[in-house]
C-alpha cells in the first residue's frame, strides 16, 4: 500500500476515534425539555379605513363623467371638513363602461338606450376611530352611493405593542408547560435553549354597510346618525423554546 493512502487512512482512524466519543457524550447530556406556546392580547382597534364610490349614470358619456366629477369633488370636501387629511384620502379605482338598458338592466331610460356608468373609488384613513360613522353621514350626505368596506386595524406603533404582548403571553405558556413536565419526570430546568419565533398575526376586522338604507335616508333626509361598533381585534404569537435539565 502507498504512503499516501496509509496516512488517509490513519488520520480517518484519528478523526472517527475524537468524534465518537463526544457524539456519545452530547448524547448523554442533551437532556431538554421542547416546548411550544400560544399567546393572545386584545385590544381595541386604533385604526379605520372606509371606502366610498360616487356612481353616475348617463346616455352621455361625458355627462356622467362631469357628474362623477362634481359630485366626487363634493364628497371630497365633506370628508376634508369632517377632519380626513389631504394625505389620508386616496383614490383606488376609476372605471368607466357602457351597457344596454333592458328589462334585465333597467334604468331611468327607456329599453335599447345604451348608457355610461361612471365609477369613482376613494378610500379615507383616520385614527379616530369613533368618527368613522360621521365620515359615512358626511360622504353619503355629499353624494357618496356607495360604501365599499370598513376597516378596523391597528396602527404601526400599537402593533408593536400587542405583539409584545402576545409574545411575552407565549413564552409564558411555553415555560408553563416545561414546568408541568419537569415536575412530572422529577427533574429541574436549568437553563434555556434554542427559542424560536413565529410570526405574529394581526387581526383585521371588516364590516359591511348597507349602502341600501344609506341612499334612503340620504334620500329622505334622515337626520339620525350612523352608528359603527368597532369591536376588539386580537393578536397572537406562537414560540418553541428548548429547555435544559
Amino acid at each position: 500500500m502507498k504512503k499516501s493512502a496509509v496516512a488517509v487512512l490513519v488520520l480517518f482512524a484519528v478523526f472517527a476515534l475524537l468524534t465518537l466519543p463526544a457524539a456519545a457524550e452530547n448524547s448523554q447530556t442533551d437532556r431538554v425539555i421542547l416546548t411550544s406556546g400560544y399567546g393572545e392580547s386584545v385590544t381595541t382597534p386604533d385604526k379605520v379605513m372606509i371606502s366610498f364610490a360616487v356612481e353616475t349614470t348617463n346616455p352621455d358619456a361625458k355627462i356622467a363623467q362631469q357628474q362623477n366629477a362634481d359630485q366626487m369633488a363634493a364628497v371630497v370636501a365633506a370628508l376634508k371638513s369632517a377632519g380626513i387629511a389631504e394625505t389620508d384620502l386616496k383614490t383606488t379605482g376609476y372605471n368607466i363602461y357602457a351597457y344596454t338598458i333592458s328589462e334585465y338592466n333597467p334604468g331611468e331610460w327607456p329599453n335599447g338606450t345604451k348608457v355610461y356608468q361612471v365609477r369613482n373609488t376613494i378610500q379615507i384613513t383616520s385614527y379616530d376611530v369613533d368618527k368613522a360613522g360621521e365620515y359615512i353621514d358626511a360622504a353619503v350626505g355629499a353624494g357618496a352611493n356607495s360604501v365599499n368596506s370598513l376597516q378596523f386595524g391597528l396602527s404601526d406603533a400599537k402593533q408593536i405593542t400587542e405583539r409584545n404582548k402576545a409574545l411575552v403571553a407565549a413564552v409564558a405558556a411555553a415555560r408553563a408547560d416545561a414546568d408541568s413536565v419537569a415536575s412530572a419526570l422529577g427533574v429541574k430546568i436549568v437553563s434555556t435553549g434554542t427559542v424560536s419565533v413565529d410570526q405574529s398575526r394581526y387581526a383585521v376586522s371588516y364590516n359591511s354597510v348597507e349602502t341600501a338604507a344609506l341612499k334612503a335616508d340620504a334620500a329622505s333626509g334622515a337626520s339620525v346618525p350612523t352608528t359603527i361598533q368597532s369591536g376588539d381585534l386580537t393578536t397572537t404569537a406562537t414560540v418553541s423554546v428548548v429547555y435544559t435539565y
